[in-house]
């Protein structure tokens, strides 16, 4: 089932109706690196994904975060990802020359991940890392493409990856499917959340290491 239509044409928009710190976060760490790592739909809206690309980030990569706190209809503060803009965020694509975004598809698929964006060499190294580590990947994908230059994750000098994850196996990422605890808390994550975030660390710095 394809997400409801946007309410808020920007995030600019959104910012001028809601409220920080009660509606949504935007957490934002340079780092002065060349890679970007983005969840333009955290905390309630696309759960899983904040501390999904957080952990991805890590230490050393850029980390850009919008977190919705509405847990009621939480897709009301979704902006689509060709639309979504910040100064911050901005600002750290700017300096880069690579990106990957984390999506939730909120969707069933057999735990297989879409793989998207104009980055076709970061593409191919990120199927063939999550495949060794075990995971299914489709990389032409039915839809979730993330193949316009618009897209956030294509704005950096090299362009990026957007990885799309079903619903099942996002929950399998955290104990007890708890994907999004709240404001400030961790949740509690699986191996297969390691796992994950270490193929996709693997395959980022492996191609920034031969382009």
């Amino acid at each position: 089932m394809s997400p409801p239509k946007d309410i808020f044409s920007s995030l600019p928009a959104l910012m001028a109706k809601l409220s920080e710190n009660e509606d949504y976060i935007i957490r934002s760490r340079n780092r002065g690196s060349k890679v970007t790592v983005v969840s333009p739909h955290g905390g309630y809206i696309e759960p899983g994904t904040s501390a999904i690309a957080e952990a991805v980030a890590g230490r050393t990569f850029n980390f850009f975060d919008f977190q919705g706190f509405q847990v009621e209809r939480p897709w009301e503060l979704h902006v689509t990802s060709t639309r979504f803009r910040h100064p911050a965020l901005e600002q750290l694509l700017s300096q880069s020359s690579h990106a990957v975004s984390i999506h939730g598809m909120g969707e069933v698929d057999r735990w297989n991940i879409w793989i998207g964006g104009l980055n076709v060499s970061m593409k191919e190294r990120m199927a063939t890392s999550l495949q060794k580590a075990g995971f299914s990947v489709i990389t032409d994908t039915p839809k979730y493409r993330g193949e316009d230059p618009r897209n956030i994750v294509n704005l950096v000098s090299k362009m990026g990856v957007q990885l799309e994850l079903p619903s099942d196996l996002i929950d399998a990422m955290f104990v007890k499917g708890v994907t999004f605890p709240g404001l400030g808390v961790k949740p509690k994550t699986t191996r297969l959340f390691t796992r994950f975030v270490k193929a996709v660390r693997s395959a980022v710095l492996t191609e920034i290491r031969t382009r």
